[in-house]
């Protein structure tokens, strides 16, 4: 059996983004602009881990649904950003810890 994690164009993209991240290069400005938001989120561990929450702005998916993210990559909450293997997202509050 064979096993492919994700297409190569998908894992450049993902590589490039982290590399304009690392070097001072990405834009967040802009990606805050276009980014999908995702509010009530949370971190969710399947065979990945990946994020969960209510999302707007997704170019596939309603406005309003509960998703689950592809694979978490990136996620900086003092800035609000993070990276999926498939998108950037901007990150809205988080959810509530239990008991508060």
């Amino acid at each position: 059996m064979t096993f492919v994690f994700d297409n190569p164009d998908t894992m450049r993209r993902v590589l490039r983004d982290l590399e304009d991240l690392e070097s001072g290069a990405l834009d967040t400005a802009k990606i805050m602009t276009k980014a999908p938001l995702l509010e009530d989120h949370r971190l969710v561990l399947g065979w990945c881990h990946a994020m969960k929450g209510i999302v707007t702005g997704h170019p596939l998916l309603p406005d309003g649904n509960e998703v689950v993210t592809s694979q978490l990559i990136y996620m900086n909450p003092d800035i609000g950003l993070a990276r999926t293997l498939s998108r950037w997202y901007r990150l809205g509050a988080p959810r509530p810890k239990r008991g508060h």
